[in-house]
C-alpha cells in the first residue's frame, strides 16, 4: 500500500487499500498498523502525494488505537451507513439510476471480463469498494486490456467520487483517500490511456477489450 503508483502491482495494492476503507473502516489492528506505516514522500501524481501527506498528518492524531477505530467506525457509518449517509457511493447513483440499468450493465461487466468479485464484500455490484478490488484484480493479473475496457465503461464516476470524499468528509484519514484515489486513477488512467475526464455514462455496447491482456 506504500509504494508509489508506478506499476500495475503498485496499483494494484493501492486500489485494494482504498477498496477496504470504503467497504469497512479500519479496525483496531489495522489503525496500529497505519500510524507506524512509513508512506512515500514526493510520490506522483500529485495526489497522491497529498494523500499520503494527510495520512501522515492523521497518523500524528493517532494516540489510542482503539479511541481511533471507534472514531473511524462512526465516521464511516455517518458518511456511507446511515440512516441517512452523506453518500451513496455507487455508480449507479452518480448515474441518476440508483440500483437500475448501471447496475445491471457493471454486473454485465464483470461476466465478460471474468472478473468474480470478492465474497468478502457484502456490497452491491456498483459499490465503489467492488470495482475497486476489481480494478485491483485486473491489476495484479496483468490484465491491462481488461482494466482498460472496465474503466472505460465504468471509471467515468470515480473521479468525482474522489473529490466528494474529500468535499463531504470532516475527517482527515477520509479526506486523504479522497486524494488517493484521486491519484490511482490518474495514474492508472495514464498508464492505460484512459482520460477519465472525458468519459460519460453509456452502457449500450458493454466493454470493448483492446491490446493485450
Amino acid at each position: 500500500m506504500t509504494a508509489p503508483a508506478e506499476t500495475p502491482s503498485d496499483l494494484a495494492d493501492l486500489y485494494a487499500f482504498v477498496s477496504s476503507v470504503l467497504a469497512d473502516p479500519p479496525d483496531e489492528a489495522a489503525v496500529k498498523r497505519l500510524a507506524s506505516e512509513a508512506f512515500p514522500r514526493d510520490a506522483s501524481p500529485q495526489a497522491l502525494d497529498n494523500g499520503f501527506r494527510l495520512l501522515e498528518r492523521w497518523q500524528s492524531s493517532v494516540d489510542d488505537p482503539t479511541e481511533t477505530a471507534d472514531r473511524l467506525r462512526k465516521v464511516h457509518t455517518r458518511l456511507f451507513v446511515g440512516p441517512r449517509p452523506r453518500m451513496q457511493i455507487h455508480e449507479s447513483w452518480y448515474a441518476d439510476d440508483f440500483l437500475g440499468e448501471p447496475l445491471s450493465a457493471v454486473k454485465s461487466t464483470y461476466r465478460d471480463l471474468g472478473v468474480e468479485p470478492s465474497d468478502g464484500l457484502r456490497e452491491e455490484p456498483d459499490h465503489a469498494a467492488v470495482e475497486l478490488a476489481a480494478l485491483e484484480m485486473l491489476a495484479r493479473d496483468g490484465a491491462d486490456g481488461y482494466r482498460q475496457a472496465f474503466l472505460s465503461v465504468h471509471g467515468w464516476w470515480l473521479p468525482d467520487l474522489a473529490v466528494d470524499l474529500r468535499e463531504m468528509s470532516d475527517d482527515t484519514f477520509y479526506e486523504a483517500i479522497g486524494w488517493l484515489l484521486e491519484g490511482i486513477l490518474e495514474a492508472d488512467g495514464y498508464l492505460l490511456g484512459v482520460d477519465l475526464d472525458d468519459l460519460a455514462p453509456g452502457y449500450d455496447d458493454g466493454p470493448t477489450v483492446s491490446g493485450s491482456t
